[in-house]
């Protein structure tokens, strides 16, 4: 459902996607909150169908650290848990901004800055690709990166080159700057953000069905 002004209307559902470098997606139904010239706000509820990856043998990516970037991977159908999450991007921006509260008890466990590439929107679809590294912002604004290790190993085993690294490494260094002053979307009050109690929980079209495997 898309509005008047050319953006997507509240309570429109639509389709996150992360694509990795060999082509394997990670897609995410969602249900659209804001959407303006400012950005693209959407929450993703827990017990949402996902397409994710994982190992042939079922076994997650991290099992063995060493190998994520490489060895086989498949896609497979399965629900989002633990957390219900609202996402808020910056039109233009190289991260997204997640707002993450424990799904059974509505507790707020802070903000999860995700880097990666500027939106691009396509029919009832986002895309962009995830870029490794993260930042974390507990509750009272205390953060740190997370994973400086994976962005080592995918570097050295290709997923980056040097220059890509570099801007992601600038990207981060951007983020930081603006939680240092809590700047926007920080200081939004997004952490008071309720759904609305009618939405129904988005479906994962049956066309994403589970993915034959992947070489790394």
């Amino acid at each position: 459902m898309v509005a008047a002004n050319g953006f997507w209307a509240p309570g429109a559902q639509i389709l996150w996607q992360y694509k990795s470098p060999r082509g394997l997606p990670w897609i995410d139904p969602m249900t659209v909150v804001q959407d303006d010239s400012n950005g693209l706000v959407a929450w993703l509820a827990a017990g949402t169908e996902t397409l994710q990856a994982q190992r042939p043998d079922g076994s997650d990516l991290r099992a063995d650290r060493s190998k994520l970037f490489s060895g086989d991977r498949v896609g497979v159908r399965r629900p989002w848990k633990d957390h219900d999450v609202l996402r808020v991007s910056p039109t233009g921006k190289r991260w997204s901004v997640w707002l993450c509260w424990d799904c059974n008890t509505r507790e707020f466990k802070g903000w999860y800055g995700n880097l990666e590439a500027p939106l691009r929107r396509d029919g009832d679809m986002v895309l962009t690709r995830d870029h490794t590294l993260d930042l974390l912002v507990a509750p009272d604004r205390r953060h740190g990166r997370k994973d400086e290790d994976e962005l080592a190993i995918a570097r050295s085993v290709g997923w980056y080159t040097q220059g890509e690294v570099d801007e992601i490494l600038d990207a981060a260094a951007e983020l930081e700057a603006v939680i240092e002053v809590w700047g926007s979307p920080f200081c939004d009050g997004w952490e008071d953000f309720k759904p609305d109690p009618s939405w129904p929980l988005p479906a994962l079209p049956n066309r994403y069905h589970d993915r034959p495997s992947e070489h790394g």
